[in-house]
């Protein structure tokens, strides 16, 4: 009889041990989103004709987002806002330009890059179908946008400098 009293008393024990649940934590990554962390932060390109500003910050480990806009004689003449986030192994760039297609996103794939040069390709789009941004020196960005009009090649350049 104690015997068993004894093993009633280990089995009631055991049952009412606490038990802890394992978590477990997964660490996502994140590596193609932080070679484009160079880009947060403020950027001008003022000339005489217009000035154009280029504002990034980080939104999360996946995420960056950009206000862009020019301005020529006091009237804002272009802006958009793009969203640059990483989905799982791929970088998706998603502007929408303001009075451009009729202001809904247009999102851009980022191709494999090389020698710091970033390019994001949507060949699907009429212009631009390709969106590339370098940082050639410190405190720098060259951004252009390439696709045909009227079926001719067209690039248009863009250099910016951080803001102080």
């Amino acid at each position: 009889m104690k015997k068993v009293l004894l093993l009633y008393l280990v089995l009631v024990f055991i049952s009412c041990k606490k038990e802890e649940k394992q978590t477990e934590v997964t660490t996502k990554n994140y590596e193609k989103i932080e070679e484009l962390q160079w880009l947060v932060g403020s950027w001008t390109n003022i000339t005489e004709e217009k000035q154009s500003f280029e504002n990034w910050h980080k939104t999360n480990d996946s995420t960056l987002k950009a206000h862009s806009y020019t301005i020529v004689e006091n009237d804002t003449v272009f802006a958009e806002r793009v969203t640059l986030q990483q989905l799982d192994s791929t970088v998706a760039f998603t502007v929408v330009a303001y009075n451009q297609n009729d202001n809904k996103p247009v999102t851009f794939r980022l191709k494999p890059t090389n020698n710091g040069i970033f390019t994001f390709e949507n060949l699907k789009h009429d212009f631009p179908s390709k969106i590339s941004y370098s940082n050639p020196v410190k405190d720098s960005i060259h951004a252009w946008i390439e696709g045909k009009m009227d079926k001719e090649p067209i690039t248009v350049d863009f250099y910016y400098k951080r803001a102080k």
